[in-house]
C-alpha cells in the first residue's frame, strides 16, 4: 500500500511539475548553413537554352558589355526556375526583373538610373552580383529593391554606389515596401557586403506601414552574414511591420545611433551572434512599444 502511495504521490508531482513547466520561446527563422565570407562567389554557368524564347530550367548567359539595361519578364517553374547568368565581369546598366522563379546571378550592375537591380515575383533569387555607380535621376538611390514572396538575395557585393550627387536622397543598400502591391514574406538576406553607404545598409517596410498598400504580410525574414558599412545617422538596418525576423551574425562596421531599429508592429524579432562595431550607440533600438513583443535578444531601449 505504501508503495502504491509512493507511486501515486510521484506521479502526481510530475503532472504538477509538467503543467507548471515555462514554455519553450519561439527562437525565430533560422538560416541555412553559409561558410563562404560575404561577397560574390565565383559564378560558373553552364549554358543551355535561347535568350529569345527562355524555357523553364534554362540557363541564358550573358557575356561581355550589354549596352542597354537588362530586362526578365519570363520566369520558370519553382522545381525549374530560369537563370539568367553572367560570368561574374558580365556589365551591364542596370537589371529591372518582373517574372517569377528566375535566379540573377553573376552580373556587373554600372551605371543604373536610381536602382541597380530591381526585382519584383515569387521565388527569385538575386545572387553573386556587383553593383556600383547608381545614377541619381528622380528617385532615391538603392543597390537592391526587391518585392515578392520567397525572395533570396545572397553574396551581393555593393561599392562607390554613388555614380553622381544624390542631393537629400536616401542611399541605401537593400530595400522593400509595400505601397502599392502586397508585403514580402519567407525572405532570405544572407552573405551580403554592402560598403560606404550612405544611409541604411537595409530597410524592411511592410504593406500596414504608414502609406503601405494594407495587402497581405510580411514576415518570416532572415538576415544573417551580412558585412554592413552603413552610415545613417540613426540606424544602419531599420525594420516596420515586418514580423519574425532574425537578425543574426552580421558585422555592422558603420556608425550611428543604433545597428538595428525595430519599428511599428515588427514583433517577435530575434538578434543574436551580431559583431557590432564601435561606431554604434547601441545595437537594438525600440522605435515603436509594439516591437517589444516576442522580442529575444541584448537588452533594447
Amino acid at each position: 500500500m505504501r508503495g502504491l502511495l509512493a507511486v501515486l504521490v510521484v506521479g502526481l508531482f510530475t503532472a504538477l511539475a509538467a503543467g507548471c513547466a515555462t514554455p519553450s520561446r519561439t527562437v525565430g527563422p533560422t538560416a541555412p548553413a553559409d561558410t563562404a565570407p560575404p561577397g560574390v562567389r565565383p559564378v560558373a554557368p553552364e549554358c543551355r537554352g535561347d535568350a529569345g524564347d527562355p524555357r523553364p530550367g534554362d540557363v541564358i548567359c550573358f557575356r561581355g558589355k550589354l549596352d542597354d539595361p537588362l530586362k526578365i519578364s519570363v520566369g520558370g517553374t519553382p522545381d525549374a526556375p530560369i537563370v539568367y547568368s553572367g560570368d561574374g565581369s558580365t556589365e551591364v546598366p542596370g537589371i529591372t526583373a518582373t517574372a517569377d522563379d528566375v535566379v540573377i546571378q553573376g552580373f556587373v550592375s554600372n551605371g543604373a538610373d536610381s536602382t541597380g537591380i530591381w526585382a519584383s515575383g515569387r521565388n527569385v533569387t538575386v545572387q553573386d552580383n556587383t553593383v556600383t555607380q547608381v545614377r541619381h535621376t528622380d528617385d532615391d538611390v538603392d543597390a537592391i529593391r526587391f518585392f515578392g514572396d520567397g525572395f533570396r538575395v545572397l553574396h551581393n557585393s555593393v561599392h562607390d554606389l554613388e555614380a553622381n550627387d544624390v542631393g537629400d536622397s536616401h542611399v541605401d543598400c537593400i530595400q522593400t515596401y509595400a505601397t502599392s502591391g502586397p508585403g514580402s514574406s519567407h525572405v532570405l538576406i544572407q552573405g551580403n557586403r554592402c560598403e560606404g553607404i550612405r544611409a541604411q545598409c537595409l530597410i524592411g517596410e511592410g504593406p500596414d506601414d504608414e502609406g503601405g498598400s494594407g495587402r497581405g504580410v510580411s514576415r518570416n525574414w532572415v538576415f544573417d552574414r551580412n558585412y554592413c558599412d552603413a552610415n545613417a545617422k540613426a540606424q544602419s538596418v531599420v525594420l516596420e511591420d515586418v514580423q519574425n525576423v532574425t537578425l543574426s551574425n552580421n558585422e555592422m562596421v558603420g556608425k550611428g545611433n543604433k545597428a538595428f531599429a525595430l519599428g511599428k508592429n515588427a514583433t517577435g524579432t530575434v538578434v543574436r551572434d551580431n559583431r557590432i562595431g564601435s561606431g554604434y550607440g547601441r545595437e537594438v533600438g525600440f522605435d515603436h512599444p509594439s516591437a517589444q513583443q516576442g522580442y529575444q535578444g541584448p537588452p533594447a531601449r
